[in-house]
This record gives structure tokens, sequence and C-alpha cells, in this order.
């Protein structure tokens, strides 16, 4: 995967294994990644079993390892019971912008390029926007929904830190669920993160992990 226009966003510029087929051992993934990029070398490997048995030897490289796990939805959702809005997702980036810089690592500079990034993303994925507003009419809770004719994704969760602990994350993602087509419905969060806990309320069961490799 590679995007010259954003060499700060490392999901965009990385080399991904999508099978065991080949068992690519973790110095030909390495190098590769170095060879294409020498500043920030990463390696996604979508292949749950393969991931686990190269992370050993991607340590011992000195890269450091992510977990991300893909949680599927098993069951039906419960409508919201707060005012969720769908909204154009336009109306959320000040709020995704928010997000990024309070991030350790959220610099003006990589804020920028992500959110360039994503805003590409939802517009070819045709991407819904959903909220929950506060007093002043500001968004302080959202998500995203991304469509594809085989599975939408649910993305983008997020609830500014003066209005957590209130249901506001549940009830934007018990909307968008609820407006997800037949197929398969699904996200992506922290597989070591508390978030899973809250997925797992709504209905949402793991169904497999993507490691990421970058080296430290």
């Amino acid at each position: 995967m590679f995007r010259p226009d954003l060499p700060l966003v490392r999901e965009a510029n990385l080399v991904r294994v999508e099978t065991d087929a080949l068992w690519p051992g973790a110095d030909e993934l390495a190098a590769a990644a170095e060879a294409r990029f020498p500043d920030r070398p990463c390696v996604e490997v979508l292949h749950g079993p393969l991931g686990e048995t190269l992370e050993p030897a991607f340590a011992a490289r000195g890269w450091r390892a992510s977990r991300h796990l893909i949680m599927a939805l098993r069951r039906p959702v419960a409508p919201p019971v707060l005012p969720v809005e769908e909204v154009e997702p336009e109306l959320l980036w000040p709020l995704r912008d928010e997000w990024l810089r309070g991030e350790p690592w959220g610099t003006d500079a990589i804020a920028t390029a992500l959110l360039a990034w994503e805003r590409v993303r939802a517009r070819v994925a045709g991407a819904r926007g959903f909220c929950l507003r506060d007093a002043r009419g500001r968004p302080e809770a959202m998500c995203l929904l991304l469509a594809t004719p085989y599975a939408d994704e649910i993305e983008l969760v997020y609830t500014t830190p003066a209005a957590r602990g209130r249901g506001r994350s549940f009830a934007v993602i018990s909307r968008a669920a609820r407006e997800a087509g037949d197929q398969l419905c699904f996200l992506f969060t922290d597989a070591d993160g508390a978030a899973q806990r809250l997925y797992g309320r709504l209905g949402f069961r793991a169904a497999g992990v993507v490691h990421r490799f970058r080296r430290a």
C-alpha cells in the first residue's frame, strides 16, 4: 500500500500480508518494508495465526507490535435511548481533530495528514455520520458507518472527555449498527483495550486479530 502524498499515514503506507499461503518470514517482510518505506517501515498481517507466529521474530529485530481486534455484530441492536442524529461527516471532522490532537503523538502534521486521508476514504466509501450534540448544538459523540456491497464497518467512535461515562458512545454505535445493511457489520478495536467490553454489550464478538509491526 503506497500513498506518497500522505507519508505520515501508516495505514496508507505499509506492506500488507493477506494470506498465509507463502508463509513469508519476518526478515523478508521487514526488508520489504524498509526498502519501500525507509523512514517509517510498517508491516500489517491480516492472517491472525501468521501474525502470532511472526510476532517474536519481529520483537527480536526491535520492532514494536500492536494487535487490532476485529469484532463482528452477532445479534440485533436495540434502538438508542439518546437522540442520535445522522449528519454529514463534514460536521464531525472538528471532533475528530480534537481526538487526534489529544493523543500523545498528535502533532499538527500527523493530525492534518490523518484527517486528509480519512476525509478521502469517507467520501469514497459514502460514509454516513452519526452524533450526539451538547447543549450548544456541537457534536460531542460520533461515529461513522462505511458501507460496501459486502460488509459495513463502524469506525471513528469517539466521545469528548467531558461527556464520557453517560452512554454517548453506546448510543451512536447503536444507531449506526441499526442503519447497517443485512451483510456483515464489524469494527476494529485495540485487542488489549477496554473498549471491547462496550462493543460486547452491544452484541459484537471477536472475529479475528490483525497484527501490525513497526520499527521502533
